[in-house]
């Protein structure tokens, strides 16, 4: 048993009662909640909050949605009327505060167990063959043998469930169970109809009484009992929440108590003001709506509802007239998800729900996917579903790209500096303007791996390939400064970032364990250049470094300035980097002369002349990002390899420089 409450006093008692009672129990705050469910969801949960009351709602609906019955949920609020806003979305309600023994008493009556079963039957042997099993199974079973006696037993003990004979005496099975549907407080009881009579008409007419399921005789225990449990597995579903706005009180409890018969959590509603009001309150997933609510129109009503923040707005479904074309036309026009005239079934109308609920779960998902899944996996998964069935192997192909590596500067230090919560927020807030800029430029997220973030840019055209990722460094630089100002803690304390690019031919392949899980990914040297660039920028103290495979091409779009010509670690063939300052047109003066004296520098340096290279990096330092005393940046690098060579000149000079290091 989890208590996730938040009045001190109450999660004291209980935890003091609890002990004193040997009841095994945890306490969790909100924050940790998912965290402790996700790593074991079976139990029970307590839930009490005055200032989250309906995020627990919505927490605890989404929660039996993923798990089911795995797990129950008892809700405590101060506001009775909170229960019938919980719906099926909580196990059970009580009253805050309750005692310890009503709080075990509700907790009791959340297992199957003890659950009432009336059987109204004539045939005392059908008594005899049906109730040890029932008991067996832990339900209570009430008996009856005859139809009227049944009616007045059902109104005393309110059952869970019925099961009814049709030939008695008194009142037949039709009668009776016509008679439940009509009395208050057992009306929506589950009813199964088990009789020797089962032509189609018989069945037909027990549907056309109410009845929920028809078994003939003679009745299988093993299948009676799997069909009791998924009854009551069906009752705590969790299903999505559905709000029912029509002034029609015979329709609206009709439709009411179809959809709540189906596991729905269902609220009703008689106007416009109403509706937005309890979705404000609550998450909805769908609105079923008449045509013509009493203060507005349906157009009114969507418009109200494009009000509502993104992740509040329900799907709608409207109950329009019949043969009213334009009417589905205007609703249709107006972005209603769904259409269904009047009169009705309600098998047509579940039919409806279902479907419009299926489509919106399936967009939840393809949004969610895309969240954790990159496009290039998302196209390669298609292309396997369609083409190639389960069985597919691992597929692999070249392609052009230029791959992207970044990670934060300093970040051991940051990780020490902040809490844990406040790195991750932190990190995260970067990742957000990473991504969103990388798509921007038609980029694909590959990875995230720790402070680090992996990307690639794919095209036919290297060239292609190459633009958007340089137009994104660009970008990225104007979206982090931002960030940093915008963001409370960043603003004295800013986020850096490394960044290398690089481009060529990969493989683009599928890795991992083809019967668990695999990932889509990029493979190749280019790869494996691009991170060194990433981790060597370091090194010369800049925030990128940009193969010459990405740059070179480009030079009349794109201002930069050779860094340097190097062997990476792990490649004996030499490759030229450069640092990109942004778009042409687009720099400063001062960026215009680094350029230049930098790029006079490094010919001098190539060509061995040392002394004159000294000099001319002496010149460009002034006009470098990092002057301050201690500072790294290229140009005094460059001052001081040229000290050693000046006073160590080389036998074999071709201007390459090993790095030693990743």
């Amino acid at each position: 048993m989890l208590l996730c409450i938040e009045n001190p006093i109450y999660r004291r008692y209980l935890e003091h009662e609890f002990t004193a009672r040997g009841t095994a129990f945890s306490s969790v705050d909100t924050e940790s909640l998912a965290t402790v469910i996700a790593e074991n969801p079976n139990g029970l949960l307590l839930l009490q909050s005055e200032s989250f009351e309906y995020g627990l709602i919505d927490l605890s609906a989404r929660l039996k949605r993923i798990f089911g019955d795995e797990i129950k949920v008892l809700l405590l609020s101060s506001d009775y009327r909170t229960g019938d806003d919980a719906g099926h979305s909580v196990d059970a309600f009580l009253q805050f505060p309750a005692t310890v023994d009503e709080v075990l008493g509700a907790v009791g009556t959340l297992s199957d167990r003890g659950r009432k079963i009336l059987l109204i039957d004539d045939s005392k042997l059908v008594h005899n063959h049906l109730g040890p099993p029932l008991r067996g199974e832990g339900y209570q079973v009430f008996n009856a043998f005859d139809g009227a006696e049944g009616l007045e037993q059902a109104k005393i003990i309110a059952p869970d469930l019925i099961i009814c004979d049709i030939e008695m005496p008194k009142m037949n099975g039709y009668e009776a169970c016509s008679a439940i549907r009509k009395t208050e407080g057992i009306a929506d009881t589950y009813i199964i109809m088990s009789s020797t009579l089962g032509s189609a008409t018989d069945q037909q007419q027990g549907f056309k009484v109410g009845v929920d399921e028809y078994l003939t005789k003679p009745v299988v225990i093993p299948e009676l009992l799997d069909r009791i449990r998924k009854v009551f597995k069906s009752s705590r579903g969790g299903r999505e929440n559905i709000l029912v706005l029509e002034s029609d009180d015979v329709v609206s409890r009709s439709v009411y108590k179809s959809l709540h018969k189906q596991g729905f959590s269902v609220r009703e509603t008689t106007t416009i003001k109403a509706t937005v009001r309890q979705l404000e309150k609550l998450s909805y997933d769908l609105v079923i709506s008449t045509m013509s609510p009493r203060d507005g129109s349906v157009i009114e009503l969507m418009t109200a509802l494009r009000g509502l923040p993104v992740e509040r707005r329900p799907d709608v479904v409207i109950m329009t007239s019949r043969g009213s074309y334009a009417d589905e036309k205007m609703v249709v026009n107006a972005g209603a998800a769904g259409i269904i005239t009047k009169p009705f079934t309600m098998d047509s109308l579940l039919a409806t729900v279902e479907r419009t609920l299926a489509d919106r779960r399936a967009g939840q998902e393809r949004a969610h996917l895309d969240k954790y899944v990159s496009k290039a996996s998302r196209k390669m998964a298609i292309e396997k579903s369609i083409l190639s069935g389960k069985t597919a192997g691992a597929r692999a192909y070249k392609k052009a790209v230029t791959v992207f590596f970044s990670d934060i500067k300093s970040f051991t230090s940051r990780c020490e500096k902040y809490t844990p919560r406040e790195v991750v927020t932190q990190v995260n807030t970067l990742f957000e303007v990473l991504t969103r800029v990388i798509m921007a430029h038609e980029g694909d997220v590959d990875k995230f791996i720790g402070d680090a973030c992996m990307a690639f840019w794919t095209d036919r055209d290297l060239t292609v390939t190459a633009r958007r990722a340089l137009k994104a460094v660009v970008e990225m630089r104007r979206a982090l400064a931002v960030m940093n100002e915008q963001h409370p803690n960043l603003k004295e304390d800013p986020i850096h970032i490394r960044i290398g690019l690089n481009t060529g031919e990969v493989i683009l392949c599928d890795l991992g364990s083809a019967d668990a899980r695999m990932d889509l990914s990029i493979i190749g040297d280019p790869v494996n250049v691009a991170a060194r660039f990433e981790s060597a920028a370091k090194q010369y103290g800049v925030d990128n470094l940009i193969g010459e495979s990405t740059i070179a091409g480009l030079l009349d779009e794109f201002a930069a300035r050779p860094i340097d010509w190097v062997r990476v670690k792990g490649k004996n063939e030499p490759v030229a980097c450069y640092e990109l300052i942004g778009e042409q047109g687009q720099i400063s003066p001062r960026e215009t002369t680094l350029i230049q004296e930098y790029s006079r520098g490094m010919a001098l340096y190539r060509a061995g002349s040392f002394a004159e290279a000294l000099a001319a990096f002496e010149t460009s330092d002034p006009y470098e990002w990092h002057t301050a005393e201690g500072d790294l940046n290229p140009s005094r690098l460059f001052m001081e390899r040229c000290r050693t060579l000046i006073a160590h000149p080389p036998e074999h000079w071709d201007g390459v420089w090993t790095l030693t290091s990743k």
